[in-house]
């Protein structure tokens, strides 16, 4: 074990701890697969302990990227890393499942994780993160039993009456939980989770009221909720927007509902919240914003839109959202109906970008740069090749990799087109039947086109003798590199000054 791993570890986490305040997901999960990866070293103090709980954290990102199969998975490797799990961790874990399990609907199972992991917890000694596991257990509960009752046909009081009843406590949980740890250790990363637990819960309680049919208290009550927001978390305040919105729309407020819901660029909107946590539920609320007339054509702090978060989710119920959301975004863009298709399909092809570009870095790349090998580079080829032969829709979105040898540009004696024929492509077979040499090298080169209508580079050769010379001046700070195996990756760009 390297000396200073456990302070790269503690690093890491660190810094991890951080962007989840930010809920700044794809950066806390980069630090969070680094920081398995320290964890892999068996001399790693605690090694699968850490483990342990890093996959859960993961599984918990997962969860609020809409990636719910993943999450299952991710908290089945949380459970098998470590054989002595604590019962409050285990109780964490089914509130995790059960949290899934209510985004797909599945309100009778969801419930009954949640009634266990409320056991569990009650069965570990007094704790501020026994009492945790209880207080978030009552209100996600309070929740499912939520959704039960809309299922009841006819209606069933007695659902709604405990529904009711699990949310307000919840609150109260919440609340008294503020105040221990607040004394007790002002420090604790439980006392932002309570806080934000109790406005989930007040948000939540405000469809009880609506159900039935105090409505004029749910408002009051999403009102108190704003009061309380810290902002923090960005998609927290959104969700916490549109129950505020809901309740406005429900008393027969529109226009401030409006208010709640349409969100300026820069800021996660409530279309966003719900494309990101995808499922019927969400759908349906969705459907209520596109209805009403929501603006959908706006980006959040990461410059992601509602569009790019369902497609970025690629589950069953983000893919049913996609339709919605194209329908709202033809509302808000307001051209030609020629245009708007145009101008969607692009924004649609830019997400499913986004996402297999995610794939190939975090799934297949990363792991291999994490363990820098001998090679890392030619394998980083094989593994891209490998990923754009799979004869799929999403995977025509991206070309090979194409590159010419330097000798090759040397002796064409000037700038090269598309067409010249010296442009080479890696392919997986390539890699797997010859061996690299450890020298292999290519170098990205990016020029402007300076020919106008008359081609790439001017008579006197300028830009080729630029790349040349600049190339030769590398050579000589490497020496040890050969030229025969020396490849060059040119991208060139039109220049409207020329």
């Amino acid at each position: 074990m390297a000396a200073n791993s456990v302070d790269d570890y503690q690093r890491l986490i660190n810094r991890a701890n951080e962007y989840h305040k930010q809920a700044l997901w794809q950066e806390k999960l980069r630090l969070l697969q680094e920081a398995l990866f320290i964890c892999e070293d068996p001399a790693f103090p605690e090694a699968n302990r850490r483990k342990q709980e890093l996959l859960f954290d993961v599984a918990g990102i997962w969860r609020r990227l809409g990636q719910y199969d993943r999450a299952e998975k991710t908290l089945q490797q949380s459970l098998e890393a470590y054989a002595s799990p604590t019962s409050s961790f285990r109780a964490s874990v089914l509130g995790e499942l059960g949290v899934m399990a209510r985004h797909n609907n599945r309100y009778h199972e969801a419930r009954d994780l949640f009634r266990e992991q409320g056991r569990l917890a009650r069965e570990e000694p007094p704790s501020i993160e026994s009492d945790a596991e209880i207080c978030r257990a009552i209100g996600n509960e309070g929740m499912s039993t939520y959704n039960l009752w809309q299922l009841s046909n006819p209606p069933d009081p007695a659902l709604l009456d405990a529904a009711f009843s699990q949310l307000q406590e919840r609150i109260t949980r919440a609340q008294d939980l503020q105040r221990h740890i607040s004394k007790a250790d002002p420090r604790s990363k439980y006392l932002a989770m309570a806080q934000t637990w109790e406005i989930i819960a007040m948000d939540r309680l405000t469809l009880c009221y609506i159900a039935a049919g105090k409505t004029e208290a749910a408002v009051q009550l999403a009102e108190e909720s704003q009061r309380k927001q810290s902002r923090q978390d960005p998609t927290v305040t959104a969700f916490s927007k549109f129950y505020y919105g809901n309740a406005l729309w429900h008393d027969g407020q529109a226009e401030k509902a409006l208010e709640q819901w349409n969100s300026p660029s820069g800021t996660c909107s409530a279309p966003m919240a719900l494309c990101k946590e995808p499922g019927k539920e969400h759908n349906e609320h969705l459907q209520l914003l596109a209805d009403a007339g929501v603006n959908f054509d706006t980006y959040d702090e990461q410059g992601f839109s509602a569009l790019d978060h369902a497609v970025l989710s690629d589950s069953p119920h983000a893919r049913e959202a996609i339709p919605i959301v194209e329908k709202a975004l033809r509302n808000a863009l307001q051209l030609a109906s020629k245009d708007v298709d145009k101008e969607i399909l692009i924004r649609k092809r830019q997400a499913e970008l986004r996402r297999q570009y995610r794939t190939i870095f975090q799934e297949h790349m990363r792991p291999v740069l994490r363990k820098k090998p001998s090679g890392a580079f030619h394998e980083l080829r094989k593994i891209y090749a490998r990923f754009i032969s799979q004869d799929t829709k999403e995977r025509r979105m991206f070309s090979r990799f194409h590159y010419m040898k330097f000798t090759d540009f040397v002796n064409y004696g000037k700038l090269p087109i598309s067409t010249s024929g010296l442009d080479k492509q890696f392919s997986d077979a390539m890699g797997e039947t010859q061996k690299p040499k450890e020298d292999d090298f290519v170098i990205f080169i990016s020029y402007r086109w300076i020919g106008g209508g008359n081609g790439p580079d001017d008579e006197s050769g300028t830009q080729w003798r630029r790349i040349i010379n600049a190339v030769e001046k590398f050579k000589k700070v490497n020496p040890h590199l050969d030229p025969d195996c020396l490849g060059l990756w040119l991208v060139s760009c039109i220049s409207d000054l020329e």
